[in-house]
């Protein structure tokens, strides 16, 4: 087990095709779609090739996508570096933690255990957050974890017949 992808309680480890069905489960959550810019959700068959033809060098594929886990193996949720620069050595992140088990801390942990390994072995130097307008949560959370807000994208998601407000927030690391 990568020391950096771990605590005391959580693993955040890379995709296995086993973890399909799991990764179709949250995808398909059209609560979440707004805040992914997802209008469909994909297959069973999409996730499951992805997961075959996981791209283990993220600066390749651009992103990195891992499973969050408890010690003991039970799905918690997906920690998403996206729009990964090796040239600027930054990137963008995204935390999904299932619903039955927020409010207990596990998205700052999962987002601590994150930082730590994109600092110390991807050598990034800055992660940022895009937030919908509304997603009061995710807000709380990055900005509890040091994030500061840099600026808003006013009406720049369009979903249905509504349009959200992005919010961009940065950390150094």
């Amino acid at each position: 087990m990568n020391k950096f992808l771990c605590d005391d309680t959580l693993i955040l480890r890379p995709v296995e095709p086993s973890d399909a069905d799991f990764m179709w489960e949250v995808e398909s959550d059209s609560t979440q779609w707004v805040q992914n810019s997802l209008v469909a959700p994909f297959s069973k068959e999409n996730l499951h090739q992805y997961a075959c033809c996981y791209e283990a060098d993220p600066f390749q594929a651009e992103q990195l996508r891992l499973i969050i886990t408890s010690i003991a193996g039970d799905y918690v949720g997906i920690a998403d570096l996206y729009e990964l620069s090796s040239q600027h050595r930054t990137s963008m992140v995204g935390i999904y933690i299932l619903p039955e088990l927020r409010g207990k801390g596990l998205g700052m942990k999962s987002l601590e255990i994150l930082e730590n390994y994109a600092s110390r072995i991807l050598n990034l130097r800055q992660l940022g957050a895009k937030i919908v307008d509304g997603n009061d949560i995710s807000m709380e959370l990055f900005l509890k974890s040091g994030y500061e807000w840099s600026g808003t994208l006013k009406e720049w998601i369009l979903s249905g017949k509504s349009s959200y407000s992005l919010h961009l927030l940065q950390k150094s690391l």
